[in-house]
């Protein structure tokens, strides 16, 4: 029987895979968090790492937006901000058990078996140097309104949990979140939000350029205040109170468009069992334009 073996979260910036002019100190620390989360992750010798994460409009348009997505076949990178495109090794067995796990208790998640996901999971695998291992990206909408409940992310992260316990076969499993805290990029146009995936856009890398030009006069809107609340209750082994009370909109209203990626989190909590975590580490990282956390079991 699959057993969890690891479980940890952090934030992603593509700003990270680019010449940082300031708070050098800032982005050390949080480095030196990420080698403390490798170190434990590869200590725990995982078979297989799931990775909760979000899109950025690259997978995932309004021609056809759902909530979840499981990759039950072939996984690729878009290599969008110099992230790794694979392909990358997958377990498609466990993959699809872990899908019909969830079919079978209400669930209705989306599934692939050729996708293409962004840096929202490709660079945790980057950062953390373990994008050789198996990976099995299970995506949540964090971008296109409307947005799952984080109270249904968390129901759902449990019965992905579940669904790991009944696999039959004896694997090892790393679960990691990827994305948030509180910061605030820019969204695409409403024709390349609904039309991104046959206009282009999902491949065009001036989307990048572009945002690098005026990165210095966009707001990041990083509220420490909200991150550090958000981290405590995973500290405390609190996550499911912490998401019967947050709504998308008061998420927005704290920490912008990307703190609605605690859901990934939120939802790893859900498959961990709501365990009390060790925060390895927390910077407002203006140059990152992101509150960047790591936590880990």
């Amino acid at each position: 029987m699959a057993t969890i073996v690891f479980g940890g979260a952090l934030s992603h910036s593509p700003l990270m895979n680019f010449p940082i002019a300031k708070d050098h100190g800032q982005v050390a620390k949080f480095q030196a968090a990420v080698d403390g989360l490798k170190q434990r992750l590869l200590e725990s010798a995982p078979d297989i790492v799931m990775v909760f994460g979000p899109d950025h409009f690259r997978a995932l348009f309004y021609d056809l937006m759902p909530a979840f997505v499981i990759s039950v076949g072939v996984v690729k990178g878009c290599g969008d901000w110099n992230t790794p495109r694979g392909p990358f090794a997958t377990n498609r067995e466990f993959a699809g058990h872990v899908l019909q796990g969830l079919l079978d208790e209400g669930f209705a998640p989306a599934f692939s078996h050729d996708i293409q996901v962004d840096h929202g999971i490709t660079q945790p695998l980057q950062l953390l140097n373990i994008a050789h291992l198996p990976v099995l990206p299970v995506l949540i909408n964090a971008a296109g309104p409307p947005l799952p409940p984080p109270g249904r992310c968390y129901e759902f992260g449990a019965a992905v949990g579940r669904a790991i316990a009944a696999f039959p076969k004896d694997l090892r499993i790393a679960v990691l979140a990827s994305g948030g805290l509180s910061h605030d990029p820019p969204a695409p146009s409403e024709e390349n939000a609904i039309h991104g995936r046959i206009n282009g856009f999902a491949e065009s890398r001036d989307r990048e350029t572009s945002l690098m030009k005026k990165v210095d006069a966009l707001q990041a809107r990083i509220n420490p205040e909200w991150d550090r609340m958000v981290l405590r209750h995973f500290e405390e082994g609190a996550v499911q109170s912490l998401a019967a009370g947050l709504t998308g909109e008061t998420i927005f209203n704290e920490a912008g468009n990307g703190g609605q990626e605690i859901r990934t989190w939120i939802a790893a909590a859900g498959a961990l069992g709501d365990p009390k975590m060790r925060l390895l580490s927390y910077e407002p990282i203006q140059a990152l334009m992101t509150g960047m956390g790591v936590i880990s079991t």
